[in-house]
């Protein structure tokens, strides 16, 4: 059946709790299209097969909340950094409705990746690494760090993200072992990062800190370091000399770790 499309509203999209199928009774995911009567569809528009029609799951809110929710809603139109104003996060529900009210296509509101700092478990130390997650712009050396979760739904292009302008990755992290072996280990996965996506600066991203999370089994003495890694938190100086390496601790001066105080050794940014 033709239908004109000034009488119909294409690529809207749900991300639940809205809709039902209504031949199924399940509750529906995706994308949408609308009649001029109000009667709602699945697919982004009528040669979107199949084709079904869902009803809403409870009654929408009255027009007067409706239209204060409009309002607010137009503070995100020309901001999807996520913040609004400080404290103040988008919600992913306002941002449909406001969509599909305007009839804006969720490609322009779509969440932008934020940058992520990880902080390895007591398991991950156990195992002896763990996965980091990474996105950088294809067209651009722009480098985030993600989230698990944030990564596995841009890897799945889930609609939610706009996850074009990315390329991801993962880079499986060495926490424990020799301190040597263990920066040699991350430096060679990021040399193969590099290297596959054909894209530099993940070392500068990292601040070639590939001792980060870094954790030794034992006091590891004797070792040297000749002013370019460390600096000392006291002074904030560049450290060269003898160091030892505590496992609660970290880093710190001298080459042996003694019971008197002495200062601690924090990784030159």
């Amino acid at each position: 059946m033709y239908i004109p499309k000034n009488r119909i509203k294409t690529n809207l999209y749900t991300r639940g709790n809205e809709y039902k199928n209504i031949r199924t009774g399940e509750e529906y995911i995706g994308y949408y299209w609308s009649m001029y009567n109000g009667t709602l569809f699945t697919g982004k528009n009528p040669n979107d097969k199949p084709s079904e029609q869902i009803i809403k799951i409870t009654q929408t809110e009255n027009i007067e909340k409706q239209e204060s929710e409009n309002l607010n809603f137009q503070q995100f139109a020309a901001n999807y950094d996520m913040e609004v104003i400080p404290g103040q996060y988008q919600n992913m529900r306002d941002i449909d409705v406001y969509n599909n009210l305007n009839e804006v296509d969720i490609s322009a509101t779509q969440l932008i990746p934020q940058q992520y700092y990880p902080n390895p478990t007591e398991e991950d130390y156990t195992n002896g690494f763990f996965m980091r997650y990474f996105a950088c712009k294809i067209n651009e050396t722009s480098y985030l760090e993600l989230d698990e979760d944030t990564y596995t739904k841009m890897k799945k292009q889930d609609p939610a993200y706009n996850w074009i302008p990315y390329r991801i990755f993962r880079i499986q992290w060495t926490l424990v072992g020799e301190a040597r072996n263990v920066a040699q280990a991350n430096l060679s996965q990021i040399d193969l990062v590099e290297t596959r996506i054909r894209k530099k600066g993940l070392k500068e991203f990292i601040r070639n800190d590939f001792s980060k999370f870094y954790k030794p089994q034992s006091i590891q003495s004797n070792l040297t370091t000749d002013g370019t890694v460390y600096k000392n938190s006291r002074t904030g100086l560049a450290y060269s000399g003898s160091y030892h390496i505590h496992p609660d601790k970290g880093p710190m001066v001298g080459a042996e770790h003694i019971k008197e105080y002495h200062d601690y050794l924090v990784p030159i940014s």
